[in-house]
């Protein structure tokens, strides 16, 4: 009888299992829990500090035989500012593909099939038709006609709204970069498609042209879409999926979301489906909903796990997650899509072959996760201060990935993809030349300070993103010099002071466009020290740090003479430490002199010195001379010429192959 009774409930849990499973990939289960605590995918409990100015409801159709949407789309904008305006501006994002003349194909060659255009058959405002006039507020190019505005026969006064109606076609491209369908692939990822509104605000309208390399601006809404696909496709998009219907050989979905400013999409009938959920302090859910390749199925736990340590973190330091659910959407190798968040959404891809210890993928999801705070929850204006999301979402990446996993090695790429353990120090094509293949583990901001290296002093975090003179400026500048001084201003005021300046900007500033001012203006007001000198010369300036101990010498029986150099122009306030065989004294320096001299009584055993000995400003270029020993250690100076010895020879072997 109990064997009976232990088959029958294995045969049941099977079952069960069997059926979960399958359920959950042909993504009939569109919840997993009692949803009463949330509104139009959003906690109740967050509406009222909602402001709801840009309002959508669009109707799209696939048609995959012609990689074809048609898009009927409805506006309703409503001027919640203390200004009138008879002009209405609209990003046409989708137009940065039309030619190689554009200001986006400046940076990337459009082949044939990389090209579209929104083909607009209605355009309507009030029931009225007006022509588009397209312009280039910020750099001019006659064929760039990423924005477009209308001049409308009387004023938008404080207060009233305006109905927008429009009808177009779009063909899909095969993507280039986040935008567009994936080579020989049933994938398509659909972003930054549809018309839509600038922001207005002080009496002028803020809308950018697609610039290369940077994200956009844009103000919060609701959003209410209904997408038609062919059978079989499954959906991923912002907001939360609350109804399908079966229409002859179509299924069309209804989404909502509240308190968003943008909308993104993917449709394929070639991936799977796996739903999770993360329980909140309070109890309350939020859905994890993951769309994999089937040849990357075996990242599927390690990208939910990623999930749910991101949403912990937050929590504990920063604030919740507000909405329904979190999607991720995994992008096969074909597309140019992955790395890019969206609002509730985001899309990540991935190696064939990498061992957890490399940090890949994790920090791609770590980071594109993060950017729902500081992009779609905290809305900055990207085209003018990109480090505002950019560099907070590098710094707060970095903190989760060393908490969680904190045994990262450096790894270097070979045949573009497959990682290899070691630092890789000069490359030809792709080709690694001079290298160690020993397994080091990454500091906190070392991936960054490769960059920063490369470009010390074109342009400041301060400037304004899209005038950087180039692609390195901009990244340098935009991710990070930030992620460094953010590293640098932790390790100068506390972790938990920045927690809490990080929690406090937060509650103050979600659904909003803070700007750069907001953030520093937090920083000042809660910390007791002035913090003008910190800023000026890490934020506003392109300055170079370099700090050096140059003599320790002994000038009585129990008095020693430091001399300590700034020898770049940047200044950091720093700590000067002398080492002796039982203790470390330590005194404060402000950093201004070019050289200054301290003195240390002790009658112990002097080792060395040393400034900034907690390694507090990590945008110094050199720390090797930030310290002085009283004798040489001529091992160490055996060692590294070994080494270098050892790559040479790497170097020279495989020179002598490529030849």
């Amino acid at each position: 009888m109990k064997k009976i009774f232990l088959f029958t409930f294995f045969v049941l849990f099977t079952g069960i299992l069997y059926f979960y499973e399958n359920n959950l990939q042909s993504n009939q289960k569109l919840t997993l829990q009692d949803t009463s605590y949330y509104f139009k995918g959003i906690l109740k409990s967050e509406l009222d500090k909602i402001n709801c100015i840009a309002n959508y409801n669009i109707e799209v159709e696939l048609i995959s035989s012609q990689h074809l949407i048609y898009v009927k789309e409805k506006i309703i904008w409503i001027n919640k500012t203390n200004f009138s305006t008879n002009e209405l501006y609209f990003h046409l994002y989708a137009n940065a593909y039309k030619s190689n003349n554009t200001l986006f194909a400046k940076a990337f060659y459009l082949r044939p099939e990389n090209q579209t255009e929104l083909l607009i058959k209605k355009f309507n405002v009030n029931g009225k038709t007006y022509r588009l006039i397209y312009c280039q507020p910020e750099i001019q190019n006659p064929n760039d006609s990423t924005v477009a505005k209308i001049i409308l026969d009387k004023q938008i006064n404080p207060g009233d709204s305006v109905k927008v109606y429009c009808e177009y076609s779009l063909k899909i491209p095969v993507s280039i970069k986040r935008f567009g369908r994936a080579a020989g692939r049933n994938f398509y990822f659909i972003s930054q498609w549809f018309p839509k509104i600038g922001v207005f605000e002080n009496g002028k309208w803020i809308c950018s042209q697609y610039h290369p390399y940077l994200n956009f601006y844009s103000d919060f809404g609701e959003y209410n879409v209904k997408i038609k696909v062919p059978n079989k496709y499954l959906i991923a998009s912002t907001g939360v999926i609350y109804k399908k219907e079966n229409v002859e050989n179509s299924i069309i979905y209804y989404i909502t979301q509240i308190g968003v400013h943008d909308f993104a999409w993917m449709a394929s009938d070639e991936i799977l489906f796996y739903q999770d959920v993360f329980r909140r302090k309070d109890g309350t859910l939020v859905n994890i909903l993951s769309y994999v390749q089937p040849e990357k199925k075996k990242y599927l736990n390690r990208y939910v796990q990623c999930i749910k340590n991101s949403l912990k973190y937050f929590e504990d330091y920063v604030g919740i997650y507000p909405y329904q659910n979190i999607t991720l959407v995994d992008v096969p190798f074909t597309s140019a899509s992955g790395g890019m968040e969206y609002p509730t959404l985001f899309t990540v891809s991935a190696n064939l072959f990498s061992p957890i210890k490399t940090g890949w993928p994790e920090y791609l999801v770590v980071h594109e996760f993060a950017h729902q705070y500081f992009y779609g929850i905290i809305a900055n204006n990207e085209v003018y201060e990109a480090w505002l999301d950019e560099g907070l979402t590098s710094y707060i990446a970095t903190k989760i990935m060393y908490k969680y996993y904190p045994e990262i090695l450096e790894h270097f790429k070979v045949i573009s993809f497959v990682p290899v353990f070691g630092l890789n120090f000069l490359s030809y094509n792709g080709i690694p030349i001079i290298y160690t293949l020993a397994e080091l583990r990454i500091p906190e901001g070392g991936t960054s300070i490769e960059n920063y290296y490369r470009s010390l002093t074109i342009g400041s975090i301060a400037d304004t993103s899209y005038k950087h003179p180039n692609r390195l400026s901009y990244i340098v500048n935009s991710y990070d010099k930030p992620e460094l001084m953010l590293l640098s201003l932790e390790r100068y005021i506390g972790f938990d002071k920045m927690m809490k300046i990080l929690k406090n900007y937060y509650e103050k500033y979600k659904y909003k466009h803070p700007k750069s001012v907001d953030f520093i203006n937090e920083v000042k007001n809660n910390h007791h020290e002035n913090m003008d000198w910190f800023f000026d010369n890490l934020f506003y300036d392109a300055r170079v740090f370099d700090y050096k101990i140059s003599l320790v010498k002994k000038i009585s029986s129990n008095e020693y003479e430091v001399i300590a150099e700034r020898l770049g122009d940047g200044i950091f306030k720093n700590e000067i430490a002398l080492y002796t065989n039982k203790d470390t004294l330590i005194q404060n320096w402000d950093g201004k002199e070019r050289w200054k001299s301290f003195y240390f009584k002790t009658t112990d055993e002097v080792i060395a010195a040393e400034i900034d000995p907690k390694r507090k400003n990590l945008l110094d270029i050199n720390f090797a001379n930030n310290s002085y020993t009283l004798k040489p250690r001529y091992w160490a100076s055996i060692s590294i010429a070994l080494r270098w010895f050892f790559w040479v020879q790497n170097a020279l072997m495989i020179l002598g192959s490529i030849g």
